[in-house]
């Protein structure tokens, strides 16, 4: 068990540490490092809270029980068929944004001699990265530990090493740059938001820990605990080396990935920092697409069972990974935009849903165990939820800058 209880944090962190930490550049680089570590602070505090909300309300119901079964224990069939649109249109679109954004890092390696252009070299990385995981995650959640395991140490050891190698040419004096809009940080609350979106783990996880609550609850403190060291560590030493208004001139040019690869190249003269940072990227992506994939995998099965459908591999990897393949391959170069309409989506799923699900839990076991805050917890994180809804939804309402040019 304690092995399971590492590598459901490991998963949970994983999930978070990937596509959404590479964007965090592309958003805060106007920010600054100040109003982007308030951001993150603030950000760590509520989804842990969440996250430990839906530790309470697991701990009534079916070990196996997804986030959809749960709904229908408190919602009845029209909660379970909403919530089932919505994680899938949430997964979707998390999981587009991770094939392209590998297409994004992998197209280089496609040989020349295939004479292809750039987005036709983009779309056959995306494909061969979403097939070959796609593939470990159809088989079952072992393999896919084991290989989050592998994939996450190896991330481990290419983030020590580009740490060394970028705080050799860190300038505390470039941390102390302002907002060149205040407003900024508003603009990029969805994006942000997103990169603690690891609660569609949650069911997979307490399944895997064969529904122990507290470990459940232990494993989703470590993880968004490390998540957050890892954020304020990563945007130190981006803030740090980067300058601001290079960085910032440079990804108004490509606001993609890529862009940030070449950022860190120009800006640090050295093509061996570009290229551990594209390394880096691959694995981060690769974590989190493995974290995804489950949650989604697992909605889906939830799904079929209910409808008395097949549940083979076969089936439940077909509908998990080709519907985004379909739309990444259509749509290559919407990494940021499909992870904003992510962010809105997630605000759902990772707060609002969780408090209303407790609310209801609590009123109908009143003896069960419950996470500190009572309503007002619930309340001011429902109004979190609100404030990234409408500014993710309606930002020309509030004439809110843009994060990238």
């Amino acid at each position: 068990m304690k092995s399971r209880l590492f590598g459901s944090t490991l998963i949970i962190a994983g999930t978070a540490v990937g596509a959404g930490m590479l964007a965090m550049p592309l958003t805060s680089a106007q920010m600054g490092f100040g109003m982007t570590f308030i951001l993150l602070f603030s950000l760590w505090i509520l989804l842990t809270y969440t996250a430990l909300l839906y530790a309470e309300v697991h701990q009534y119901s079916p070990i196996d029980a997804g986030i959809a079964t749960i709904t229908e224990q408190y919602f009845g069939m029209t909660g379970r068929l909403v919530v089932n649109f919505i994680l899938l249109f949430f997964m979707y679109a998390v999981l587009t944004a991770y094939i392209t954004g590998s297409g994004n890092l992998l197209f280089n390696l496609i040989p020349k001699s295939l004479n292809l252009d750039p987005v036709k070299a983009q779309k056959m990385a995306a494909l061969f990265f979403a097939l070959l995981f796609g593939a470990i995650i159809t088989i079952g959640i072992t393999l896919s530990d084991i290989t989050n395991r592998f994939f996450f140490t190896l991330k481990v050891i290419s983030f020590v090493v580009l740490l060394y190698l970028l705080f050799g040419k860190f300038s505390f004096s470039n941390l102390h740059y302002a907002p060149t809009n205040n407003l900024l940080v508003i603009s990029a609350l969805p994006i942000f938001f997103m990169t603690f979106g690891f609660h569609i783990c949650t069911p997979t996880i307490n399944e895997y820990l064969q529904g122990d609550h507290q470990k459940l609850k232990l494993a989703a403190i470590l993880g968004s605990t490390g998540i957050f060291l890892i954020y304020i560590i990563w945007q130190m030493a981006t803030h740090g080396v980067l300058k601001q208004e290079d960085l910032v001139a440079i990804l108004n040019k490509d606001p993609s990935l890529n862009g940030l690869i070449t950022a860190f190249e120009i800006t640090t003269g050295s093509k061996t920092i570009s290229e551990i940072v594209r390394i880096f990227s691959v694995l981060a992506l690769t974590t989190s697409y493995i974290g995804v994939s489950l949650g989604l995998s697992n909605a889906v099965k939830d799904l079929l069972a209910h409808f008395n459908l097949s549940k083979s591999n076969l089936m439940v990897g077909a509908i998990t990974f080709i519907p985004p393949i379909i739309v990444g391959f259509t749509y290559p170069t919407i990494f940021l935009s499909a992870f904003a309409f992510a962010g809105v989506i997630f605000a759902f799923i990772g707060v609002i849903l969780p408090v209303l699900l407790v609310y209801k839990a609590r009123k109908k076991y009143p003896q069960g165990k419950r996470i500190r805050g009572g309503n007002i917890a619930l309340i001011l994180a429902l109004l979190f939820a609100a404030v990234i809804i409408f500014v993710g939804s309606f930002p020309e309402l509030l004439n809110l800058p843009s994060v990238v040019e």
